[in-house]
């Protein structure tokens, strides 16, 4: 029943694509095209009759004059429907480009994929070859490249109804789910409609009965809201079919009351229009005959339609009505007629199977000519190719001798090259890190030119007025801590370019010791003390619990003594604070030194671990305890940044890695 029910949609979009495509897209100038054009959609069903008339239009607008484009394109695009009806492959491959390249001409997006994709319908449901289904791959990657919505709906409309064809289900929900959005945002509603009944149709076939209720109740409210409004422009043979699918989704005695209000909409839907199509009724009155158990109106209706599969030519649905009605006839134990109608469903089966079978036939006595020729056509080709391949050879053996020799002086050529290019690279090098290293001294004797001659020029003076000058004990006391805090200076520079020699001679071997942070916290306050301030607050936040730190514990102390030192000297007001916080989500331990000072633009961010640089050149110091922070760090596999995100000062952050 489910199987039946989708044929019957598809059925469906192929009818309502028929007659909407020629009624409402053919639109001719009628002072130019001949009144015999609005004939050719009488003639779909006389092939022969119908390509004489298109060749007299065709020949009646090749004798006008001006731009012809409109009217070619309409005329093509009805011929490559004709074809399409029809199932001629060959012919739409032929068309169809035509089209394409008459829609560019006219900027028509929508007709460039529209046509594209009848080829694409006809390739899926003929079961070409896998050659042809690439066709299908080429219309998406188009689409791609265009960065064209339209064109992806198309593509993915098409490849719903590849997996839809081969009744793969699950692959199909994705992409028909994907086309129905774009197709609604686009409003293209003649393309949304049917695609949508045959969403509908896929979830009951997969037992998703209360969805497919939500889509119809939803296509439903557009076809309603078409009737009116101007906003939803949709055909009456669209709101018909999407009336009719209500056959599809109330398939339950219970749905009878349901199932007779659509029908009743349907019904006034044809008394206004009753030159539409009545294959939408005759579908209803069956569904609604099956669940009152009328069974002499449901075999009526069962009629109805097999006489118009009839005469529309329509053999695979004039198959199943034949399989229905029997199957009708069977329940109602009318076993003769039951009969009767199985014995017309196998004629027709047979009759099908017999065409398909010739053309495969033909198919198969044309390759096999074909390749008979081609093999007739080799062996002469190959008698030709033995006298050549003596002669072929002994100039392959010549040009193979010239080869060899030639490659082997152009390898030697090349190795030379070679050397010569490492030598110069190797040269330039040396010279670039021997400019390098003058610079470095150059800025080395500089920076401590002055830096060393201040703090020794203060402890030597005052050592003096310590021994000539008579003091009293509050001057001496001050003059000592002078020289001890310019010591502490002096000493500090020459650790740390100490520190950066061994570093850079890679003299200093690690070593890992357990460090518990809170300690390590309060012996820096304490060694701290004698660099605050006296306006600055100087505190620890620890964490609620103490972590003990796998690393170097000198290394450690030394880069975090120097953010705090650096802190310490840039802040004349305000506070400095030392914290840190584990992440364990990252494996990784943050120290945070954070400041009120004078802060560091963001631009400088980087620029301030550069070894001998200073932002400020009048504030004392040797510019190279950030620098020797990131060295030291980055022996110890961590790594110390400024969080240029912090406005208030600065926030420098020492991350290292938990082991």
């Amino acid at each position: 029943m489910r199987n039946g029910l989708y044929l019957i949609v598809i059925l469906c979009t192929f009818l309502l694509s028929t007659q909407t495509k020629a009624q409402k897209e053919v639109k001719f100038n009628q002072d130019s095209i001949p009144p015999a054009f609005s004939k050719l959609k009488t003639y779909y069903n006389q092939p022969e009759v119908y390509l004489s008339h298109w060749e007299k239009i065709k020949k009646d607008i090749d004798n006008k004059k001006g731009d012809k484009t409109t009217d070619l394109f309409y005329l093509y695009k009805d011929k490559n429907y004709f074809y399409y009806k029809h199932g001629d492959i060959d012919s739409m491959k032929k068309y169809t480009p035509i089209i394409k390249d008459l829609s560019l001409r006219l900027h028509n997006e929508a007709e460039y994929y529209r046509s594209w994709s009848l080829l694409c319908a006809n390739i899926i449901y003929s079961n070409a070859s896998e050659d042809d289904m690439k066709e299908l791959d080429k219309m998406y990657n188009d689409a791609l490249d265009r960065k064209s919505e339209v064109g992806l709906a198309f593509s993915l409309n098409e490849i719903a109804n590849f997996y839809g064809a081969n009744k793969n289900y699950a692959k199909a929900l994705p992409y028909i789910t994907q086309a129905m959005q774009l197709f609604e945002k686009l409003k293209f509603w003649d393309e949304y409609t049917p695609l949508c009944s045959n969403y509908i149709v896929i979830l009951t076939s997969t037992n998703k009965y209360q969805e497919a209720q939500n889509a119809f109740y939803h296509l439903d409210s557009l076809a309603n809201l078409s009737l009116t409004s101007p906003n939803v422009n949709m055909s009456i043979a669209r709101i018909l079919m999407i009336k009719d699918m209500a056959s599809v989704v109330f398939t339950e005695p219970q749905d009878t009351v349901i199932l007779r209000k659509y029908l009743t909409d349907i019904e006034d839907l044809y008394r206004k229009s009753p030159h539409e199509n009545r294959i939408y009724l005759y579908n209803t009155k069956e569904e609604y005959a099956k669940l009152k158990g009328d069974i002499d109106t449901l075999l009526a209706y069962q009629d109805s339609s097999a006489e118009y599969y009839r005469k529309s030519r329509n053999v695979i649905n004039l198959k199943r009505m034949y399989n229905n009605k029997a199957s009708a006839l069977h329940r109602a134990h009318r076993y003769d007629e039951a009969y009767l109608m199985l014995r017309k469903y196998v004629s027709l089966s047979d009759s099908l199977y017999k065409n398909d079978t010739q053309k495969q036939l033909n198919e198969l006595s044309t390759r096999y000519n074909l390749n008979k020729l081609e093999l007739e056509a080799r062996g002469l080709s190959l008698k030709a190719r033995n006298i050549q391949f003596f002669y072929a050879c002994t100039l392959i053996v010549v040009l193979v001798a010239a080869l060899i020799i030639g490659i082997k002086f152009y390898r030697h050529k090349l190795k030379n090259n070679r050397l010569l290019k490492k030598q110069a690279q190797e040269l330039q090098q040396a010279n670039e890190k021997a400019q390098q290293a003058q610079l470095m001294k150059t800025a080395f004797i500089q920076n401590m030119n002055h830096e060393v001659r201040t703090p020794l020029n203060a402890i030597v003076g005052f050592s003096e007025c310590l021994a000539e000058i008579p003091l009293s004990k509050t001057e001496t006391k001050e003059i000592s801590a002078t020289i001890k805090k310019n010591s502490d200076k002096l000493l500090k520079i020459i650790s740390d370019m100490i520190s950066i020699a061994n570093i850079d001679s890679g003299d200093q071997r690690l070593t890992y010791q357990e460090i518990p942070v809170n300690e390590l916290a309060n012996k820096l306050l304490q060694e701290m003390k004698e660099y605050i301030q006296p306006k600055v607050k100087f505190y620890y936040t620890p964490c609620q619990t103490d972590y003990i730190l796998s690393s170097n514990e000198d290394i450690v102390h030394q880069i975090l003594i120097n953010l705090l030192h650096n802190a310490l000297k840039f802040t004349s007001s305000g506070e400095v604070e030392l914290s840190y916080e584990v992440d364990n989500k990252n494996n990784k331990l943050h120290f945070h030194v954070r400041d009120t000072g004078i802060g560091v633009k963001s631009e400088l961010k980087e620029k301030i671990f550069s070894r001998f640089y200073k932002v400020d050149s009048f504030v004392p110091g040797a510019g190279l305890g950030l620098s020797l922070c990131r060295i030291l760090a980055e022996r110890i596999e961590a790594r110390v940044y400024l969080d240029d995100t912090y406005q208030d000062g600065c926030l420098f952050t020492f991350e290292h890695p938990l082991k």
